[in-house]
């Protein structure tokens, strides 16, 4: 039995950082975003755009460019080791949910497969506003 509220710590406190991590990479879009008009697509790098200057064609956005606007050293990576996920919304489909995000920021969870139960997606990206990645009531 110990074992098993051990493992549940260890998860609680992966799903919490998580959270976090997500938290702060939706600041730093959104400082992104306030510098150069938009949020990072995948030509500009995706979140990667978010440490480093990407190339802009458009010259006077990359003198917009404030970055980095993570702090150097900051990893992309979930406790899991899976790659944080950042899908900028379809222009097409994002004023039918108005008030949504217009990305979804997410991680895969643990078992690494996205769009399952484990998946810890940013609190204000879930339709309750809270994040329940378990399915449970979105306290913390």
């Amino acid at each position: 039995l110990r074992t098993v509220t051990g493992v549940q710590r260890v998860l609680f406190r992966s799903r919490n950082t998580t959270r976090l991590m997500l938290q702060q990479v939706a600041n730093a879009l959104d400082t992104y975003r306030l510098n150069l008009g938009h949020y990072p697509n995948e030509q500009e790098g995706g979140l990667d755009a978010l440490l480093k200057k990407p190339t802009f064609e458009n010259e006077r956005l990359g003198e917009k460019w404030q970055g980095p606007y993570l702090k150097p050293g900051t990893t992309l990576d979930d406790p899991w080791n899976n790659k944080i996920r950042y899908e900028l919304a379809d222009a097409t489909t994002q004023g039918q949910n108005s008030g949504a995000l217009p990305y979804k920021l997410f991680s895969v969870g643990p078992d690494g497969q996205p769009d399952t139960e484990d998946d810890v997606k940013l609190a204000s990206d879930n339709p309750d506003g809270g994040a329940s990645p378990t399915g449970g009531t979105g306290s913390n």
